[in-house]
């Protein structure tokens, strides 16, 4: 795994072995990053169910001004943390540690709302109520981007509209507009 583009561009990023992760691939970061385009400058960026934080780290690397990383596992948070110093973001991130979405309420009052928030949660994991709690942390025309399995039916976005979904082999990515 690496970071495509911006200052960290071709520094290698770890991740957890034997974690039960699915980092996201170089194919979907480069969709969802030449979708947001110049978007992302400057932005307030959140990663949900960040992992080993690649895709906060991409965001930070194309000049978000913040990220804030979201994750439940203390293996993940430590090779994040690790991958921050890597690519000497750390001072524009915030590594949280929370389960999701029942901590969205607190992020959002110790963080404020976010232009952009991704998330990557668990195949098995319920979605609508994930979206319902992601729509009350955003900014005024925000967009979320959600990573799920293609074979899983399209949860009800609730306050958000469906933009756009594509899929990468068994991987299915949706945009949403707050």
């Amino acid at each position: 795994m690496r970071v495509i583009a911006g200052s960290a561009r071709g520094l290698r990023l770890q991740y957890p072995k034997g974690a039960d992760i699915r980092p996201t691939t170089d194919r979907v970061r480069e969709s969802l990053f030449s979708s947001i385009g110049d978007d992302i400058i400057d932005c307030r960026f959140c990663d949900l169910y960040a992992g080993a934080g690649s895709v906060g780290i991409e965001a930070l690397s194309r000049g978000a001004a913040s990220a804030t990383f979201v994750e439940k596992g203390p293996r993940c948070i430590e090779v994040l943390e690790r991958n921050l110093r890597t690519t000497r973001l750390e001072g524009a991130a915030t590594v949280l540690r929370g389960r999701l979405p029942e901590c969205l309420k607190e992020i959002w009052q110790n963080s404020g709302p976010f232009d952009i928030v991704f998330a990557d949660p668990p195949y098995s994991a319920d979605l609508e109520p994930l979206l319902r709690a992601v729509a009350d942390v955003l900014g005024g025309a925000a967009v979320v981007f959600l990573l799920q399995s293609d074979s899983r039916v399209e949860p009800e976005p609730g306050p958000l509209e469906v933009l756009r979904r594509r899929t990468y082999g068994e991987t299915a990515l949706t945009w949403y507009l707050a």
